[in-house]
Parts: C-alpha cells; sequence; structure tokens
C-alpha cells in the first residue's frame, strides 16, 4: 500500500512538474527580430532661387496607391510581382516623409511669403498636390535599379484652375544589392525630384 501511495505522490509531482514549465513557456514573451528602420530625409544639393513673391502655396498631404501607402518596403524580383522586405521597413510611410521635404525645399527657393500644409484654415493663393506613383526596388535587371515617380498639379485658388501638371520619374541605380543600398538610392532619387519639383512651381507660379 506504502508503495502504491509513493508512486502515486511521485506521479502528480512530476505532472505538476510538466505544467509548471509549459505555463511559464506560455506566459514568457516570444523573442522577435526588430525591424531596421530607415528614412527619407535627403533635400537637394542645389535649389533653384527665386525673387520673393507675396504668394502663401499650400502643401497638401500627399497621395499614394494603397500598395506604397505602408512602412513596408516594397522590392521586386520578377515582372508583374511586389514583394516586400520582412527586416527591413521605413520608419514612417513615404508620403508621411516625403510632405516636409516638399515644404523645406520649396522654403528654400525663397520665393515665396510662406508654405502652409493642411490643416491650415486661412487664405492662399496656390496648392500643391502630389501623388506617389511607385517606390520599388527593382532586382529584375542585372544592375539593381530604384524606380520612385511622383505626379505634380498645381492649382491656382481664385480661378480652381490647374495652371500646371507633370509627372517626374527617376530610375536610380542602387549601388550595393541589399535594403539598404535601396534605401540609399531612394534618398538619392527623392533629392533629384524633389529639385525638379522646385524648378516646376517657380516656373508655373509667377
Amino acid at each position: 500500500m506504502k508503495k502504491i501511495i509513493s508512486t502515486l505522490i511521485r506521479f502528480t509531482v512530476m505532472n505538476l512538474c510538466v505544467f509548471t514549465l509549459a505555463s511559464c513557456s506560455f506566459l514568457s514573451p516570444v523573442k522577435t527580430d526588430v525591424a531596421n528602420k530607415y528614412l527619407l530625409n535627403k533635400l537637394p544639393d542645389h535649389v533653384p532661387t527665386k525673387v520673393t513673391r507675396p504668394i502663401i502655396l499650400l502643401v497638401s498631404i500627399p497621395e499614394t496607391r494603397p500598395i506604397f501607402n505602408t512602412t513596408q518596403m516594397a522590392y521586386t524580383k520578377n515582372p508583374y510581382q511586389v514583394s516586400y522586405f520582412s527586416q527591413n521597413q521605413w520608419a514612417e510611410t513615404p508620403i508621411e516623409m516625403l510632405q516636409p521635404l516638399l515644404v523645406q525645399t520649396l522654403q528654400n527657393t525663397h520665393h515665396f511669403k510662406a508654405i502652409v500644409t493642411p490643416p491650415f484654415i486661412g487664405q492662399y493663393h496656390y496648392s500643391l498636390n502630389t501623388q506617389l506613383l511607385e517606390l520599388v526596388q527593382d532586382y529584375t535587371h542585372r544592375t539593381p535599379l530604384l524606380l520612385m515617380s511622383v505626379k505634380v498639379q498645381i492649382i491656382k485658388t481664385s480661378t480652381n484652375q490647374v495652371i500646371g501638371t507633370r509627372q517626374f520619374s527617376v530610375t536610380q541605380p542602387i549601388p550595393q544589392a541589399s535594403p539598404y543600398g535601396g534605401v540609399y538610392a531612394a534618398n538619392q532619387a527623392t533629392a533629384h525630384i524633389l529639385e525638379r519639383i522646385a524648378e516646376f512651381c517657380l516656373e508655373k507660379i509667377k
């Protein structure tokens, strides 16, 4: 009888130990890899300038296609296919990073009395609307490429007339076939497009 009781006690203790270990494992936080986060923050090295005019320009919040409206970093290795890096991403969505760069670039032209952004409720003379059409690392070529395309529209507020529309596209070589190489190329492409947008604005807004 004592032997049976002793065996039952050992069995119960073993079950309790297994349950305790399983519970600890279930409740413990699972270790996950932290994604590398990157910025778009390069301004043009050169910005055209023009004499200051009493013009207030509203820079609207950029729009984008749903596929690029994410912090996930897009790339392609096959035609007609878009994938995302699993351990590398943008610190913010590209359009969130693009708007302050647009504002700073246009301020650096010294042509405008003020550059404002939504939710500005005062009067302004022109609005600049932008749409990010493409921002993807393309590995379908022998030399990897960063593809970036932005559509720009300028509206004169007093007449609600579109006075200029243009699409700017850049194909920037990626210096090394890696997510960081793509980030470097994206910053170079962004600076180039910002410079061209500034030139376009000074051409159309007089």
